[in-house]
Protein backbone atom coordinates (compact mmCIF):
# COMPACT_ATOMS: atom_id res chain seq x y z
CA UNK A 1 0.00 0.00 0.00
CA UNK A 2 1.28 3.46 -0.89
CA UNK A 3 1.83 5.91 1.93
CA UNK A 4 -0.68 8.72 2.31
CA UNK A 5 1.99 10.77 4.12
CA UNK A 6 3.71 13.11 1.69
CA UNK A 7 5.76 16.27 1.57
CA UNK A 8 3.76 19.43 0.95
CA UNK A 9 4.78 22.99 0.19
CA UNK A 10 2.08 24.46 2.45
CA UNK A 11 1.02 23.95 6.06
CA UNK A 12 -2.59 23.18 5.05
CA UNK A 13 -1.39 20.13 3.04
CA UNK A 14 -3.06 21.26 -0.17
CA UNK A 15 0.00 21.44 -2.46
CA UNK A 16 2.08 18.23 -2.62
CA UNK A 17 5.75 18.68 -3.48
CA UNK A 18 6.06 17.90 -7.17
CA UNK A 19 9.47 16.40 -7.81
CA UNK A 20 12.79 17.33 -6.23
CA UNK A 21 14.04 20.44 -4.48
CA UNK A 22 14.74 23.25 -6.92
CA UNK A 23 17.53 25.75 -6.27
CA UNK A 24 18.10 28.53 -8.78
CA UNK A 25 21.55 30.15 -8.92
CA UNK A 26 22.17 33.79 -9.84
CA UNK A 27 24.03 34.41 -13.08
CA UNK A 28 26.74 36.36 -11.24
CA UNK A 29 27.41 33.61 -8.68
CA UNK A 30 26.08 35.75 -5.81
CA UNK A 31 23.33 33.40 -4.64
CA UNK A 32 23.02 33.44 -0.86
CA UNK A 33 21.76 30.43 1.08
CA UNK A 34 18.31 29.40 -0.11
CA UNK A 35 15.80 28.56 2.62
CA UNK A 36 12.73 26.45 1.96
CA UNK A 37 10.08 24.84 4.12
CA UNK A 38 8.19 21.63 3.48
CA UNK A 39 5.56 19.92 5.60
CA UNK A 40 5.30 16.17 6.14
CA UNK A 41 1.73 15.07 6.68
CA UNK A 42 -1.32 13.20 5.46
CA UNK A 43 -4.81 14.34 4.56
CA UNK A 44 -6.20 10.83 5.11
CA UNK A 45 -8.10 10.63 8.41
CA UNK A 46 -7.02 8.41 11.30
CA UNK A 47 -3.54 7.45 10.12
CA UNK A 48 -0.13 7.50 11.76
CA UNK A 49 3.43 7.24 10.49
CA UNK A 50 6.14 5.46 12.48
CA UNK A 51 9.61 4.04 11.92
CA UNK A 52 9.38 0.52 10.55
CA UNK A 53 12.31 -0.71 12.65
CA UNK A 54 10.73 -0.23 16.08
CA UNK A 55 7.35 1.52 15.71
CA UNK A 56 6.61 4.21 18.28
CA UNK A 57 10.16 4.01 19.71
CA UNK A 58 12.64 4.71 16.90
CA UNK A 59 12.81 8.14 15.31
CA UNK A 60 11.38 8.91 11.88
CA UNK A 61 14.42 10.12 9.95
CA UNK A 62 14.52 12.69 7.14
CA UNK A 63 17.56 12.85 4.88
CA UNK A 64 18.70 14.53 1.68
CA UNK A 65 19.38 12.39 -1.37
CA UNK A 66 21.61 13.48 -4.24
CA UNK A 67 20.36 11.66 -7.34
CA UNK A 68 23.39 12.66 -9.41
CA UNK A 69 26.52 12.77 -7.22
CA UNK A 70 29.33 15.00 -8.50
CA UNK A 71 26.79 17.08 -10.44
CA UNK A 72 25.15 20.24 -9.12
CA UNK A 73 24.78 20.55 -5.36
CA UNK A 74 26.19 17.85 -3.09
CA UNK A 75 23.91 16.72 -0.26
CA UNK A 76 26.46 18.15 2.19
CA UNK A 77 25.32 21.65 1.16
CA UNK A 78 21.86 21.00 2.58
CA UNK A 79 20.90 21.60 6.21
CA UNK A 80 17.68 20.27 7.75
CA UNK A 81 15.88 21.45 10.91
CA UNK A 82 12.43 21.52 12.47
CA UNK A 83 12.67 25.31 13.04
CA UNK A 84 14.08 28.18 11.02
CA UNK A 85 16.46 29.08 13.86
CA UNK A 86 17.63 25.47 13.97
CA UNK A 87 19.12 25.84 10.50
CA UNK A 88 21.87 28.05 11.94
CA UNK A 89 23.36 25.20 13.97
CA UNK A 90 22.38 22.30 11.67
CA UNK A 91 25.15 20.30 10.01
CA UNK A 92 25.16 20.14 6.22
CA UNK A 93 24.31 16.67 4.95
CA UNK A 94 23.14 15.39 8.34
CA UNK A 95 19.81 13.60 8.65
CA UNK A 96 17.03 14.95 10.87
CA UNK A 97 15.00 13.11 13.50
CA UNK A 98 11.39 14.35 13.51
CA UNK A 99 9.74 12.25 16.20
CA UNK A 100 8.58 8.72 16.84
CA UNK A 101 5.07 9.16 15.44
CA UNK A 102 3.22 11.58 13.18
CA UNK A 103 -0.57 11.64 13.11
CA UNK A 104 -2.53 12.59 10.00
CA UNK A 105 -4.23 15.94 9.55
CA UNK A 106 -2.86 19.39 8.75
CA UNK A 107 -2.70 20.31 12.45
CA UNK A 108 -0.16 17.48 12.97
CA UNK A 109 2.03 18.17 9.93
CA UNK A 110 5.74 18.41 10.73
CA UNK A 111 7.61 21.40 9.27
CA UNK A 112 10.96 20.60 7.72
CA UNK A 113 13.16 23.64 7.18
CA UNK A 114 15.79 23.33 4.47
CA UNK A 115 18.80 25.52 3.73
CA UNK A 116 20.91 25.03 0.60
CA UNK A 117 24.31 26.74 0.63
CA UNK A 118 25.77 27.00 -2.85
CA UNK A 119 29.34 25.81 -3.15
CA UNK A 120 29.20 25.21 -6.89
CA UNK A 121 29.27 28.81 -8.10
CA UNK A 122 27.55 27.59 -11.24
CA UNK A 123 24.72 29.39 -12.97
CA UNK A 124 21.53 27.41 -13.42
CA UNK A 125 18.89 25.47 -11.58
CA UNK A 126 19.79 22.42 -9.53
CA UNK A 127 17.10 19.73 -9.42
CA UNK A 128 19.03 16.62 -8.36
CA UNK A 129 18.36 16.91 -4.61
CA UNK A 130 15.37 15.38 -2.87
CA UNK A 131 14.14 14.87 0.67
CA UNK A 132 13.62 11.25 1.72
CA UNK A 133 11.71 9.69 4.59
CA UNK A 134 12.73 6.05 4.45
CA UNK A 135 11.93 2.87 6.33
CA UNK A 136 8.57 3.99 7.72
CA UNK A 137 5.17 2.41 7.96
CA UNK A 138 1.67 3.83 8.06
CA UNK A 139 -1.14 2.32 10.09
CA UNK A 140 -4.66 3.14 11.26
CA UNK A 141 -5.08 4.99 14.53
Amino acid sequence: MALSFKLYTDANLTAPLAGNLICAQNADGSTPAVDKILYLGSTTASRKLEANSNPGVDQIVVSVVDAVPASGHPATEVKLATTLAGLNSAVGGASLNIGTQILSGAANAIPIYIRVNDSTGQVGTATELSVAIANVRETSV
